[in-house]
């Protein structure tokens, strides 16, 4: 939206096309975003000023609900219920924009969130300024220093807190995140979330016909956050490390599926396999290395070890 106009921009032409819609004030617009089923753009303005529902094919603009007071800066569709839900930057409560409601906003659930934090760009705003799903309900909100945070959307029931994914933040540097739109699609591998503590230790290793090496590790997890120390259920997990490209390498383990991409192995949990918080479980992984065993380590690097959490199904 520009004043009382729409921006349409097709991508593969380079090219803007602004139109005139027909009972929409001039703004400014802060907030918006599209229907699931894509007729409707939903924009928003000052806490005490309508907000508007805009049908993008016949060009016209239809009054709604004030949106209220707060520190909220971008808000998404959920793809299976139709939900407009936010997050408040000072509180961290997680938000719903119900336009039957005066004015709209509505706590769903307080401190889901942890507070948001400014960038180093000068008059950057503490908020969540970039939400968004993927297609299951998976929900999405960075802030404006770059921070990324998940919430699992996915069932009716709310988690009480998210989780702070990443090993870092956005590197926005002297700028700052400032919306977010669409919708996530799936990868080969899925993303997943917090990383938790995991051990190793090297069994032994031997040679491969044809030529290689095999090597034998026995990988612990234990169901506590790396980051925090916290113990935590775990339901579903994934262990990952570097993974030769060369034809006929490869990761076994029993009870685990195994996905090898891009110079990767990923071992995921089957289902739900749950792991109470504190508690451990060790999981032998055998990997083939295809090579001159005598040129091969004695002992496979497994470089890029890591276990994370993963989304219940």
């Amino acid at each position: 939206m520009s004043h009382n106009k729409l921006i349409t921009i097709d991508v593969a032409a380079g090219t803007l096309k602004d139109q005139v819609i027909e009972g929409l004030p001039s703004g400014p617009w802060f907030d918006g975003d599209m229907d699931p089923d894509g007729k409707i753009l939903f924009v928003v303005s000052n806490p005490d000023v309508h907000s508007y529902a805009i049908d993008v094919a016949a060009r016209k603009a239809m009054p709604r609900n004030a949106p209220g007071g707060g520190r909220w800066d971008d808000f998404a569709y959920h793809p299976k219920d139709g939900r407009l839900i936010s997050v408040e930057g000072d509180t961290g409560d997680l938000l719903l924009v119900d336009p039957s409601r005066q004015p709209m906003k509505t706590v769903l659930k307080k401190e889901v969130f942890p507070p948001a934090e400014a960038s180093a760009a000068a008059g950057s705003r503490k908020s969540y300024s970039a939400t968004f799903f993927d297609q299951d309900g998976n929900f999405y909100a960075v802030d404006s220093a770059g921070n990324v945070n998940h919430l699992d959307l996915t069932t009716a029931t709310a988690p009480d807190h998210s989780q702070r994914i990443g090993r870092g933040r956005v590197p926005v540097g002297a700028l700052e995140i400032m919306n977010g739109a669409g919708r996530i699609t799936p990868l080969p591998v899925p993303p997943s979330y917090d990383e938790i503590a995991m051990s190793k230790k090297f069994n032994r290793t031997w040679e491969n016909e044809p030529r290689g090496r095999v090597y034998s590790f026995e990988l612990t997890l234990t169901a506590v956050s790396k980051d925090s120390g916290k113990a935590e259920d775990v339901k579903r997990f994934r262990i990952s490390f570097d993974l030769p490209t060369v034809k006929g390498a490869k990761a076994e383990a029993s009870g685990v599926d195994v996905i090898a991409q891009d110079g990767k192995a990923y071992l995921e949990s089957e289902n739900d396999q749950f792991l109470a918080a504190g508690t451990s479980r060790p999981i032998t992984v055998q990997i083939t290395v295809p090579g001159d065993p005598a040129r091969l380590p004695q002992e496979y690097p497994l470089d890029g070890l890591k276990a994370t959490r993963l989304p219940s199904r």
